[in-house]
């Protein structure tokens, strides 16, 4: 009994590793949000776990933000984010990425009410992959 119930152990640790495998296709993985409640005049930081097995990754991140209320605040791959030029794109690729919304610019609610908005991100490498679509919980963006 104790030696099957150890080969089963095993095999669960076997099959359970390559699931945290580096994939060849980018993948974003949500690590935390700064704030799920913005008050007006502040920023919000979002954290993401960046890996690549190939390292081939282009250094834009495109971003969609959809209001439940104010539509004026929506934007769709217009907005995009570099990662910084002297990142080092190794094999195996696995690090962080931090994006900052500033209030004024890209926060801010465009109508006379606090709104609720949710962040997408995804990205692409040089071999035609594309990300997974990441998404935000949703974060509460009150007016001034």
């Amino acid at each position: 009994m104790v030696i099957r119930t150890s080969f089963i152990l095993l095999a669960f640790m076997f099959f359970s590793c390559g699931k945290d495998s580096i994939e060849s296709k980018p993948q974003l993985t949500l690590k935390d949000v700064s704030s799920t409640i913005v008050p007006p005049n502040s920023g919000l930081q979002i954290n993401m776990r960046l890996t690549d097995k190939e390292g081939d990754f282009y250094d834009t991140i495109w971003v969609k933000k959809v209001t439940t209320r104010c539509p004026n605040s929506n934007f769709a791959d217009s907005l995009l984010y570099r990662i910084p030029g002297d990142a080092p794109k190794t094999r195996n690729f696995d690090g962080e990425v931090t994006i900052t919304f500033t209030y004024a610019f890209e926060l801010q609610p465009r109508c006379t009410q606090p709104d609720t908005a949710v962040f997408s991100f995804w990205m692409k490498d040089k071999g035609g992959h594309i990300s997974d679509t990441v998404r935000t919980p949703q974060i509460i963006i009150l007016r001034p």
